[in-house]
Order: C-alpha cells, then sequence, then structure tokens
C-alpha cells in the first residue's frame, strides 16, 4: 500500500514537474523582489557623521530655546506686572484731576477771606 502511494506520488511529481519548477521559481522572484523593495539602503560614513554632527548641533539649540523660552516667561510676568502698576497710576491721576477740577471749580465761588485760606492752606504761606 505504500509502495502505491509512493509510485502515484511520484506520477503526480512528475506529471506536473514543470509547473512545480514555475512555482518554486515564481516564488523566489517574489521573495527577492520583495527583499529588495524593503532592503534599506546603507548611508555612507561621511554623510552620517554629518546627520549625527547635526543632530547634536539641534539638540543644544533646543535647549538654548528652552532657556529662552523661560527667560521670555520672566520677562511677559514683569511686563504684567508693570502695565498693573501703570494702569493702577492712571486710576489714581485720574481720581487727583477729578478732585482738582472740582476744587477749581469751587474757587469760583469763594470769598475772599476763604480764597485766603484756600491758598494759605494749599502753599503753606
Amino acid at each position: 500500500m505504500k509502495n502505491a502511494n509512493c509510485n502515484s506520488m511520484l506520477e503526480l511529481l512528475n506529471k506536473y514537474k514543470k509547473q512545480i519548477a514555475y512555482v518554486i521559481v515564481g516564488l523566489f522572484l517574489l521573495y527577492g523582489i520583495i527583499w529588495i523593495a524593503t532592503r534599506k539602503p546603507q548611508i555612507p560614513a561621511d554623510i552620517k557623521a554629518t546627520l549625527d554632527s547635526l543632530t547634536n548641533a539641534n539638540k543644544i539649540l533646543i535647549e538654548h530655546q528652552k532657556q529662552i523660552d523661560s527667560t521670555i516667561r520672566v520677562y511677559e510676568a514683569e511686563v504684567k506686572q508693570v502695565d498693573y502698576q501703570i494702569d493702577n497710576i492712571k486710576e489714581k491721576t485720574t481720581i487727583i484731576k477729578e478732585y482738582y477740577h472740582e476744587q477749581s471749580q469751587q474757587v469760583n465761588n469763594y470769598t475772599p477771606t476763604e480764597l485766603d485760606s484756600f491758598f494759605k492752606a494749599r502753599y503753606n504761606y
């Protein structure tokens, strides 16, 4: 029985040997094409060294940029503080202007004695 199976297998192999050979050659060609397509090209040593040095320089620049960004944040905080002080001074100036405007309007209605005491209090004479 084993002999019969072996003979039938050999007969099938002889009958389809061309097709089997084509399939094997096709598989090798497919493997070769895939290997060539996915192969990574080798970078020359001088270009690789240049890339490495540029990568290091880029890392240094990134660190400098981070330092500059932190400095900018400090200056922005100081600018906000100065802006707040300026706004506060503007509000006080407006209040003072309104007060002295009212005072100057009241001076028009003063009697000579009140006017004299006003200037005396204001200029300390």
